[in-house]
């Protein structure tokens, strides 16, 4: 679960320096700076696949996270849950939603989630998850520079999908 824990950690305090770089960022920072955390999750996903084992455990987890995920409609839940948050906070003005939705299915969807939650939870490995954490951290201060504050709020997604992964394991 510590991984988990950094993990969110990580979202939370780059939101934060992303409030404070609130439309400091300009455009071609923003795309070279994305283009480079593209760039190591490639990486590290081309470097995981080529272990061997691990080919399986991520073919299985996309699989299995896009089975769940069509039948469950995560999707839409997840825009229905910001349009609550954003009508709770009185934000109106849809930023509150776009930036927790788009940050968390960010965090939340790939194979770095899925099998960086199952290694932590299965064999106490939490490496896959502290580099996802670094990637994670880099991102938000990004889209909280550009979508505001609801980035911020993604961490309790990433806290309970990863979390539930990893005890469940």
């Amino acid at each position: 679960m510590l991984g988990t824990l950094v993990n969110t950690g990580a979202i939370i305090l780059g939101s934060l320096m992303g409030l404070l770089l609130k439309k400091g960022i300009p455009e071609r920072m923003n795309d070279a700076i994305m283009k480079g955390v593209a760039l190591c999750v490639l990486y590290i996903g081309f470097k995981g696949c080529l272990e061997g084992s691990n080919a399986l455990i991520a073919i299985l987890s996309m699989v299995l996270g896009a089975i769940v995920g069509t039948l469950l409609d995560l999707e839409k839940r997840l825009n229905n849950l910001g349009a609550f948050l954003e009508s709770r906070l009185q934000s109106g003005d849809g930023s509150l939603s776009n930036g927790f939705v788009t940050a968390s299915l960010l965090f939340c969807v790939g194979a770095m989630a899925v099998v960086g939650s199952l290694r932590s939870g299965l064999t106490g490995d939490h490496t896959m998850l502290y580099a996802k954490s670094l990637l994670d951290g880099i991102a938000s201060i990004v889209f909280t520079a550009s979508l505001g504050i609801g980035v911020i709020l993604s961490a309790g997604a990433v806290l309970i999908y990863q979390g539930a992964i990893t005890v469940l394991a």
